[in-house]
């Protein structure tokens, strides 16, 4: 039989509706020719009886053309839970009958018995409805051979789903129209609770769909979107790795808007000025050039923290003016938690007026931080979204710069509610050796408070051979991976155990790809913003620019 459509005069029709409406069908008794390609169509002749999430998903990731088609028509839940009873009725006078004859129960029996009255309770309460699924499955080939070919493929892997597939005789041309919008299979239809019904779903997978989390991108495999609860595994920290150009700040400013989404104060500490767009003018601080953080200022509330503030402050010398020696820095440490508050000013007037005092180097600390801040101590703003923009700080001061405003952010924001914290060119801390125990230290501060510590870095060879980087990948459950440094692909396998498949993944990477690694979750990412979400970061770059 032949069904022939007219094109007529007109444009040229696009690929896709070509495909859904040829120029002429010719139907066979278990395929059709349509112009230069042969479809088949199967519809199941059997279901499992239970089933997984996303089960089906085998059939959708076919590796050849092939539609596959799903429809869902709820049920009258009135209807279906009087033909339920009418049913379980039935079966239980069966078994009855059987019972008074001497004869065992039947296996389908009593497994009709078991799901009709588990069904049926649930009904009564609300808690499921019934739906009628139907499916249907199109497979496309250029020739008749390597049609029956993908059709044994198809029908070798439905089988193990426990979904046989038949390719209708006589009725292709039907089941194929199946596969198309607004038809609907007439055969392999099968009445499922909602809840079998929505393992059909193919956005339905084994992914990581955390309820209540922040969408981090979808699964290029399945096209799920991965959703993650960063509060609900053991750590809230992260740390993302990625080349330069794979994607990392774009991933990391999409991950601060969704974040805003659900209320939560974000901090990001900006080496580069690349955020400062995101916040506005009333949300960033840009240090240098007269504007600088107090790093001596003390936010004690007992004698233990004086010592740890005493601490810090020698480690900012030393990240200043370097090295300090072991008497010269227990003297720092001293003065500090002796004096308490202190001014970077008055205690340089201080050092010049005093030439016995113990602090040779440290005199030249404070000249060189004075020349750049400045007496000015900002203070930071509440909630919202605050960028701390280092991008004025001149290069040898900047990672001290950095320590002071990580510092002041996670002794100034209020310790009751959760916050973010991104660390962006992370490489300026976890490459410091002297730095290592400071973050050890704040690692542990963090999670006491419900600070999420985000780490973004793009070298990956050196930081993952400190020991400060050893430190984060401990406490950082989550760690996203894009597109690496050719010679970074064997140090990244190495630490995170990456399989040979999950290499190559990454190293064939496009922007915005690569690899997640979530507490027991390893899933391919693909990290997509909405066209919205695009638009106010391309709109904050262009501030920025």
């Amino acid at each position: 039989m032949v069904v022939g459509s007219g094109t007529g005069p007109g444009p040229v029709r696009s690929d896709v509706l070509y495909s859904l409406w040829p120029d002429a069908a010719e139907v066979f008794a278990d395929a059709i020719r349509l112009d230069d390609h042969w479809v088949r169509a199967f519809v199941p002749h059997g279901w499992p009886r239970e089933v997984r999430t996303g089960w089906l998903l085998p059939l959708f990731q076919l590796p050849f053309a092939h539609t596959l088609a799903v429809t869902v028509d709820p049920l009258p839940s009135e209807d279906q839970l009087a033909r339920l009873t009418r049913q379980l009725v039935w079966n239980l006078g069966a078994r009855e009958a059987r019972q008074a004859q001497g004869r065992l129960e039947g296996a389908t029996t009593a497994a009709a018995v078991s799901d009709a009255a588990r069904l049926r309770e649930d009904m009564a309460l609300g808690e499921a409805r019934m739906a009628r699924i139907g499916l249907a499955l199109a497979i496309r080939a250029p020739t008749r051979a390597q049609l029956d070919q993908r059709s044994r493929i198809a029908q070798s892997i439905a089988a193990g789903l426990m979904l046989p597939l038949r390719p209708s005789r006589f009725r292709q041309r039907q089941n194929w129209l199946a596969t198309l919008p607004g038809w609907w299979p007439q055969e392999g239809v099968r009445e499922m609770d909602t809840r079998a019904a929505a393992t059909v779903v193919p956005l339905l997978g084994d992914g990581l769909q955390h309820p209540g989390g922040e969408v981090w991108g979808i699964n290029p495999t399945t096209r799920a979107p991965i959703v993650l609860d960063r509060y609900a595994l053991p750590a809230p920290h992260s740390l993302t790795l990625a080349w330069s150009g794979a994607g990392k700040s774009f991933a990391t400013k999409l991950a601060v808007l969704r974040a805003r989404y659900h209320d939560v104060p974000v901090v990001v500490l900006d080496p580069e000025g690349e955020y400062r767009g995101l916040a506005g003018g009333q949300g960033v601080i840009r240090m240098g050039r007269g504007v600088g953080l107090n790093p001596l200022k003390l936010f004690a509330d007992d004698a233990g923290d004086v010592l740890r503030r005493a601490d810090f402050a020698a480690r900012w010398v030393e990240a200043v003016q370097g090295p300090l020696a072991p008497a010269e820095r227990a003297a720092v440490q001293q003065h500090l938690a002796a004096r308490g508050h202190l001014d970077p000013r008055d205690w340089a007037d201080e050092l010049q007026r005093d030439p016995s005092a113990r602090f040779p180097t440290t005199l030249g600390a404070l000249a060189r931080w004075n020349a750049v801040m400045g007496d000015g101590d900002t203070p930071l703003p509440s909630g919202g979204l605050t960028v701390v923009d280092l991008s004025a700080v001149p290069a040898d001061l900047k990672t001290a710069a950095y320590l002071v405003a990580v510092e002041h952010v996670l002794a100034t924001l209020p310790r009751a509610q959760r916050r973010w914290v991104v660390f962006d060119e992370a490489w300026l801390l976890l490459g410091n050796p002297v730095l290592a125990p400071y973050l050890e230290q704040l690692y542990r501060r963090a999670r006491k408070w419900g600070t999420a510590l985000c780490l973004v870095t793009q070298d990956a060879q050196d930081t993952l051979r400190s020991v400060a980087a050893q430190v984060c990948l401990r406490n950082s459950p989550t760690v996203l991976l894009l597109r690496p440094h050719p010679e970074a692909l064997g140090d990244l396998s190495r630490i995170f155990r990456l399989t040979p498949p999950e290499v190559d993944l990454l190293a064939s990477a496009d922007r915005g790809e690569g690899l997640l690694l979530a507490d027991r979750f390893r899933l391919p990412i693909r990290v997509e913003a909405s066209p919205v979400e695009a638009r106010l970061i391309r709109e904050a770059e262009h501030r920025v620019a």
